[in-house]
């Protein structure tokens, strides 16, 4: 793993949404700070990967956690249940989106299922880099 990129992407994020979080949140404590920087490093692990993994062993870990994040967004009706937690921890809107660098460049936009389609992409790229090896 490519751990600078990783953590160049993680804290670009974070320095991006960090500001409206910490000043909208309304429950500012342990808990909040705990969810919102492990949603975003989950977040960041799974929609830019192919920008820093380099072995099959992460290319695989990634399907694997990929898949399992897939299926809990469809059994929980097409959201994060981090999200959610969030919203609800923070007095935000129960419909609002985990700021991140795909929603602050309007990717969001593109789709309600842009998730999807971006994660599917990664996929693709996960298991072409697998199989190409």
């Amino acid at each position: 793993m490519n751990i600078a990129t990783f953590l160049f992407i993680y804290f670009l994020q974070i320095f991006l949404t960090f500001p409206k979080f910490s000043h909208t949140c309304k429950a500012l404590n342990l808990v909040s700070y705990g969810t919102y920087f492990t949603h975003h490093l989950l977040d960041v692990f799974l929609f830019w990967a192919p920008l820093f993994l380099t072995t099959t062993n992460e290319f695989i870990i990634h399907i694997i956690v990929s898949i399992g994040v897939i299926i809990h967004w469809f059994t929980y009706n097409n959201r994060c249940i981090a999200t959610v937690y969030m919203n609800r921890l923070c007095g935000y809107p129960e419909d609002d989106w985990l700021d991140s660098l795909k929603n602050m460049l309007g990717l969001r936009n593109i789709s309600e299922y842009f998730h999807f389609i971006w994660i599917g992409l990664v996929l693709v790229y996960d298991i072409y880099m697998i199989t190409s090896r």
